[in-house]
């Protein structure tokens, strides 16, 4: 068997190889297909640039091809470009094939040339996915999320972790009014109570606590003095939060 003869063979057997899972080609659809056989046929006979010509014609934007033929015709060209001695266009053929099929696998190239199998191996190690994000880690992904909603954060004795602290809206919550059974034993006497303002500026009933008061009948007195307030709620990142609040009421009589 001459040097022509297995040429012919190995183009053949590598025809048949690129034309595996092909899709059926309607007549409108074959002028690019024609091509490609055409340019095989000149590789057969040794026209190089002759068939080159013919795969650029099956490149051409004018020319109706389907997605398999396109990938074909890349392919070829690569190997025309191999034949003239363009290694570097070569692979900048594969690699266009590789890019609209990634998963593309051609056998026989190195039956033709091992040193084009290699090409088309190098383009396909060139060939790298698209970038994705970064995962964010634990901690960057909370941020983002903003706090949890059962998050309580403190404003005694100073805010601390909050953008806005809460703001009572209405009423004079400084001094309480009481009884004047006492008024001699609380006149001008402080008490302490603590609470929870809650994400939607409510106070929580549950969590008011007389801290310190000049009697404790004042006890109830004091609770219902704190438990109707309301707030502007404390925010973090924008959302309302849980704040543990402490007042300083003055107390006064009738």
């Amino acid at each position: 068997m001459n040097a022509a003869t297995q040429t012919a063979m190995i183009v053949a057997g590598l025809a048949l190889a690129l034309d595996l899972g092909a899709a059926p080609i309607v007549t409108g659809q074959a002028r690019a297909a024609d091509l490609v056989t055409a340019a095989r046929a000149q590789l057969r006979a040794g026209n190089v640039d002759s068939g080159l010509v013919l795969i650029e014609l099956a490149l051409d934007s004018t020319t109706i091809a389907t997605g398999r033929d396109r990938v074909n015709a890349l392919v070829w060209r690569g190997v025309f470009q191999f034949f003239k001695g363009k290694d570097s266009l070569a692979r900048e053929s594969f690699r266009d094939a590789l890019t609209i099929d990634p998963r593309l696998d051609v056998a026989g190239l190195g039956q033709l040339d091992s040193l084009l199998a290699a090409d088309f191996e190098d383009a396909r190690r060139s060939i790298q996915p698209p970038p994705t994000a970064p995962r964010p880690s634990a901690a960057l992904a909370r941020l983002a999320a903003g706090p949890a909603l059962d998050t309580l954060y403190s404003c005694i004795p100073d805010c601390r972790g909050l953008d806005q602290p809460p703001r009572a809206l209405t009423g004079e919550f400084e001094t309480v009014t009481v009884g004047s059974g006492g008024a001699g034993t609380i006149m001008g006497g402080i008490a302490l109570v603590r609470f929870v303002v809650d994400s939607a500026g409510r106070v929580e009933p549950a969590s008011i606590t007389v801290v310190s008061s000049p009697s404790p009948a004042l006890r109830d007195t004091l609770l219902e003095h704190v438990r109707p307030a309301r707030f502007s709620p404390g925010r973090v990142q924008g959302r309302g939060v849980r704040v543990l609040m402490q007042w300083r009421l003055t107390l006064r009589s009738r």
